[in-house]
């Protein structure tokens, strides 16, 4: 019994003692002074660039007169706006996730014939590999993007023409009677002032100046003129059809373009499977939809804690749905790393690679 105890201490003596890392999750309260250091897991980053079409219908001034002098009951009858949806993309990028921070504790002694540690960080403090080769190391470049806005406007939101008619000529014919012995005289006495036209004055004034445009485009189409000079007939008509709808305008309203371009940063959620990425009112809204694969669905919700292990995330891969007034638009398949699982990878004579979007161990080598 004494000589087996005996044989067991040697034992004991002889094995050399392993030096164990300790990685612990980042809180108020965490205890850093052991020596080590942090590391963060990468969170996706979606962007999406829109691209869309505003439409504001803005109704005529003369508007509550179409029915009574253009026999017209389809007209703007009030101030709105709509969006069409002309063009989306959907891309990812990785940033640091504040809720996957972690300290990684140096073991506390090590004995001289323990081997020599590396760990490598990206630039945005997520690990990119530990015990790597220079050769098979990568460096994770973060871009710089800007959130931005842009508006590009078509026409303008003013009626041709309505100015105008807003003043009338009225002339006067005042007649005085002169006397002289037996003759009487009439003399007539022409007085002109100028009155502001009422509402329902201009719309007549607009009325009879459509009808006219059009006698004068009858005209040309039925040889009014008969020598056409280098395609002048054409250019005349073309004109007067543009100004004939510039007069309709006053009456049926007009919609006004503009082009607007979105660059939008959405930042998925774990258990959150719909998010509205712009709301520009009146309805127009534009939603994303992630439907998840379930390729991580097996895997523990929370793996066990062990020492001499370190913390990485498998990312789900997930269809990216970007809905316009309920209506899919785009559909991407992309890797969210937050809709993943925690992992531990051994420190135990490893190489590990880990990719610098996802955080997923992708090469592991064993000494």
């Amino acid at each position: 019994m004494k000589k087996s105890l005996s044989i067991l201490l040697i034992l004991l003596i002889t094995i050399p003692v392993i030096a164990q890392f300790k990685v612990e999750k980042v809180t108020n309260s965490i205890n850093t002074e052991q020596e080590g250091m942090f590391y963060a897991l990468p969170q996706t980053v979606i962007r999406i660039d829109l691209t869309l079409e505003r439409i504001d219908q803005k109704p005529g001034p003369l508007s509550s007169y179409s029915e009574d002098y253009l026999g017209i009951s389809e007209y703007i009858k009030e101030s709105n706006y709509f969006y069409n949806l002309l063009d989306v993309s959907v891309s990812s990028s990785a940033e640091v996730d504040p809720d996957q921070v972690y300290y990684l504790a140096f073991p506390s002694q090590k004995s001289k014939d323990d081997p020599e540690n590396s760990f490598q960080l990206s630039n945005i403090g997520t690990l990119i590999s530990f015990n790597a080769s220079d050769s098979q190391n990568e460096q994770y470049q973060s871009s710089t993007t800007l959130n931005q806005t842009n508006f590009y406007y078509q026409g303008d939101d003013n009626f041709k023409y309505f100015a105008d008619y807003n003043r009338k000529k009225v002339i006067d014919t005042v007649i005085r009677k002169i006397t002289i012995d037996t003759v009487t005289i009439d003399r007539f006495i022409f007085r002109t002032t100028w009155a502001s036209l009422s509402e329902k004055d201009k719309a007549n004034e607009v009325a009879l100046k459509i009808q006219s445009i059009r006698d004068q485009r009858f005209n040309l189409l039925t040889g009014y003129q008969e020598v056409n000079y280098n395609g002048s007939i054409e250019y005349m008509d073309m004109q007067l059809l543009k100004m004939e709808n510039e007069y309709l305008q006053l009456f049926l309203g007009k919609e006004v373009r503009s082009i607007e371009t979105y660059t939008v940063y959405v930042i998925a959620q774990k258990g959150k499977t719909k998010e509205t990425v712009l709301d520009m009112g009146n309805g127009n809204t534009i939603d994303m939809e992630f439907v998840l694969h379930g390729n991580t669905a097996m895997l523990p919700e929370k793996p066990l804690h062990k020492e001499n292990h370190l913390y990485y995330r498998i990312p789900e891969n997930t269809t990216v749905n970007v809905k316009f007034k309920d209506k899919l638009h785009k559909s991407v398949n992309l890797l969210v790393n937050q809709f993943g699982k925690l992992s531990m990878a051994s420190l135990n004579n490893t190489q590990l690679y880990f990719d610098p979007q996802t955080g997923n161990l992708v090469r592991l080598v064993k000494k």
